[in-house]
């Protein structure tokens, strides 16, 4: 896919959901994904690849580099949930990013900054959440990174995780596990107030309207009350189909 927009045109502003998954984020990814203007498919979770990258050896080998290339656009392709309407070329990619600082998240972005981009929208959001650990990370690659911070009762949260194949099945290891993250997503707010928005998800279950507001401002979009809406979300109905954890979701 050729990159869309000339040297000149700003490109979307990216934006990260942290810091756990199981804490709502499709029921607010659904509903933000209404505005044209906001862009977010269904997330890499590149946390999950994180292990094998040093495996790559030296990234500033092209061999290296070209090879995690084809591989993480190989896995966009692979995800059970179709990004809409692109297709990636991992040479175009790689000759794209071959002077930029060389990262797995580098990469990441640029597909997720690009399906923005070919749709028209002014903001990019991951919902990788556990990508929270990396933050530093990102705001080094992209200064200009906003955060949603979603915080989930943890009692909700862990009930919730316990039946997930991508977490423990066990009530201990989770609940460490919501404690770990929401320490960094915490430490992240403080550090960065301006660049963290911290919302409840029961706040988000009691008045629909205001958090989503919140969240449009914050970013910088308008919000549209058709986002009120999810029955009449296509993407919301297709996703409530694909697993039992998801049935709410339209």
């Amino acid at each position: 896919m050729s990159h869309p927009t000339d040297a000149t045109s700003p490109r979307p502003l990216p934006l990260l959901m942290v810091p756990l998954r199981r804490c709502g984020s499709h029921a607010l990814r659904l509903r933000l994904n209404v505005s044209p203007a906001f862009h977010s498919p269904y997330p890499l979770h590149i946390v999950d690849f994180m292990p094998l990258v040093p495996l790559y050896g030296d990234l500033a080998d092209d061999g290296a580099y070209r090879q995690l290339v084809k591989d993480v656009v190989g896995l966009q392709a692979a995800i059970m949930v179709k990004w809409p309407g692109v297709h990636f070329d991992a040479d175009e990619i790689f000759e794209a990013l071959r002077h930029a600082p060389r990262s797995v998240h580098r990469i990441v972005w640029e597909l997720l900054l690009r399906s923005a981009e070919q749709h028209g929208a002014s903001v990019a959001m991951d919902k990788s959440l556990d990508s929270v650990h990396y933050a530093h990370d990102l705001m080094a690659l992209f200064p200009e990174m906003r955060f949603l911070n979603v915080v989930r009762d943890p009692r909700a949260q862990v009930a919730s995780m316990n039946r997930a194949i991508i977490h423990d099945f066990d009530t201990t290891l989770n609940a460490l596990a919501w404690v770990k993250a929401h320490a960094t997503g915490r430490a992240l707010a403080l550090r960065y107030p301006d660049r963290v928005l911290t919302i409840r998800y029961e706040d988000f279950l009691g008045d629909q309207e205001h958090t989503l507001r919140r969240i449009c401002q914050f970013i910088g979009i308008e919000f549209l009350p058709q986002m009120l809406d999810i029955a009449a979300s296509q993407e919301a109905q297709d996703l409530s189909r694909m697993s039992a954890l998801w049935e709410s979701n339209c």
